[in-house]
């Protein structure tokens, strides 16, 4: 057929045909052959992980553990659904601070990453002390074993300021009417334990000086850290009160520095002086 347009034979009647156009003069297709929009046309889904109704692994986790009890182990998954870009992501930040903490955090922090920092650091503290200690005692030509006091002394220590300290701050400050946040209370100061793992491998260096300075730019920073992204929430309550608990935050700060620096940083490789060799005695006449 030469002609334009839609037609369907529907009768046929006395060697007559009858033709009748479905076309309609608003929604004829055009003679380009392109179909024009109607609201009666259904519409393509939007597709892409960012997209809300599709496919997200991340929201996926955490609307299935929102119906877990909490003394189940599902339900903390969802504060430990990150990957390692974002978790190198915000160690970096808590080194090189070039925005806010909580704003890198995006309303999503976690446990993984303070978990796993804490945990390093207390091995870390522990083998740097056991290896200047061993070499201490093999130039000193003593016998050396290693004390696992060490090791439980870091695990309190350290945990004890990764969690508890913290854990008790928020207590503080939610009594006053700062409303924050546990868990970016605990990512916060979780996060702030990182720098302490590359000062605990230079102070293997024998310098005493050297020391000093690592733990005085290592507190600095992570104590900077901890004042800068905490100001603002300390900021809701009255002034005296927020001072008071910003003084407690650096207090804590600087107790924990100077536990490491006299109980782990305080080696230094001395080589023993050489016996005197006695004199034989003179046999007497």
């Amino acid at each position: 057929m030469s002609q334009k347009g839609a037609y369907s034979a529907i009768e046929i009647d006395d060697d007559e045909l009858q033709f009748q156009s479905f076309a309609s003069s608003s929604n004829s297709p055009s003679a380009s052959g392109n179909i024009s929009s109607s609201s009666s046309t259904p519409q393509p889904r939007p597709t892409g992980f960012g997209v809300a109704g599709t496919f997200d692994p991340h929201r996926s986790i955490q609307d299935q553990t929102l119906a877990k009890p909490i003394w189940s182990v599902e339900y903390y998954s969802k504060f430990f659904d990150v990957d390692t870009a974002q978790v190198m992501e915000r160690c970096l930040a808590s080194v090189i601070p070039k925005e806010n903490f909580l704003d890198i955090m995006s309303g999503s922090p976690d446990l993984y990453g303070p978990f796993w920092i804490a945990t390093t650091v207390v091995f870390v503290l522990f083998v740097t002390s056991s290896i200047v200690e061993s070499i201490n005692a093999y130039i000193d030509s003593v016998p050396y074993s290693y004390d696992i006091g060490q090791l439980t002394f870091a695990f309190g220590t350290i945990y004890t300021y990764a969690f508890l300290v913290p854990a008790g701050i928020w207590g503080a400050t939610k009594y006053f009417g700062c409303q924050p946040d546990l868990l970016e209370m605990l990512a916060l100061y979780g996060y702030g334990l990182f720098i302490w793992i590359p000062v605990a491998v230079l102070t293997i260096l024998p310098s005493d000086w050297l020391r000093w300075g690592l733990v005085v730019v290592g507190g600095g920073a992570s104590g900077l850290f901890l004042v800068r992204n905490m100001y603002p929430v300390l900021a809701r309550a009255e002034a005296q009160t927020s001072k008071i608990i910003l003084i407690l935050v650096i207090v804590l700060h600087a107790v924990l520095s100077l536990t490491l620096k006299y109980k782990f940083f305080a080696y230094s490789a001395v080589i023993g002086q050489p016996a005197t060799p006695t004199q034989p005695e003179n046999p007497s006449s």
